[in-house]
């Protein structure tokens, strides 16, 4: 009985002193996973993807020996954009900026099959159509071809502004308008040859610039004097001295 009185006693003390001196567990390192291999240098064989990386395929990279195993390195490969299905004419599968492309040569009472293609964008200015409807021109250009056209498949080009067509030509026999319009005359396009009927074309007869008229002297008329002289306020027009 005195003992459990004497360790009740000492308890309070001995525990903080115990705590004290105990040591404390260490912190866990962080789990971290290994870096990735440099890209492109793990060696594999073909047909044999353990060694890649998920979503790396084992690819050739020497020419293949046939009976030897065929090495390669183990590359990422692109994953191509999924495939949209669809009937040329009909758009509605397909996001706005593609546009159902023909894949196959269409077959008469069938729907045409195809795929939903990223339409490219055209350059500025240029106005993309089918060949036969202009509606996508401009009043002054049509559709022309700029490929060549396939059996089956929409002939595609672009909107081209129409040349404007040269006026017509009137042939003629120089020394003879009758063809002509009143405003043009015969005009040679080619030598002459003896004994032929000289050939041209009716041309536009360009309109002469004013002539300056020939002042007229009135009233007292006086002679020009020598080497053209005349008095103050006068000049010498055909021999005569007129006011200016």
């Amino acid at each position: 009985m005195p003992s459990l009185i004497l360790l009740t006693l000492t308890l309070p003390f001995i525990l903080p002193l115990t705590l004290a001196h105990t040591p404390s567990p260490s912190p866990t390192p962080p789990t971290t996973s290994p870096p990735p291999p440099p890209k492109y240098t793990v060696p594999c064989t073909i047909g044999d993807n353990r060694p890649c990386p998920t979503s790396w395929t084992c690819t050739p990279t020497m020419m293949c020996t046939v009976g030897s195993p065929c090495g390669g390195l183990c590359i990422d490969i692109f994953t191509p954009p999924p495939v949209i299905p669809c009937t040329v004419g009909n758009d509605l599968p397909c996001i706005p900026s593609s546009t159902c492309t023909p894949t196959m040569i269409s077959t008469a009472g069938q729907p045409w099959l195809g795929q939903c293609i990223a339409t490219p964008t055209p350059p500025a200015g240029v106005t993309p159509c089918t060949v036969g409807n202009d509606a996508p021109c401009t009043p002054s250009s049509t559709c022309t071809p700029t490929q060549f056209s396939t059996p089956g498949q929409p002939w595609l080009g672009q909107c081209i502004a129409t040349p404007t067509p040269q006026p017509s030509v009137t042939p003629c026999t120089v020394g003879n308008d009758a063809p002509c319009t009143p405003s043009s005359t015969c005009t040679p396009t080619m030598i002459s040859t003896a004994g032929l009927p000289w050939l041209g074309q009716c041309i536009g007869t360009p309109t002469p610039p004013p002539s300056t008229p020939t002042p007229t002297p009135s009233g007292h008329r006086r002679r020009c004097g020598w080497h053209g002289m005349c008095g103050w306020g006068e000049k010498c027009v055909h021999g005569w001295c007129v006011g200016v």
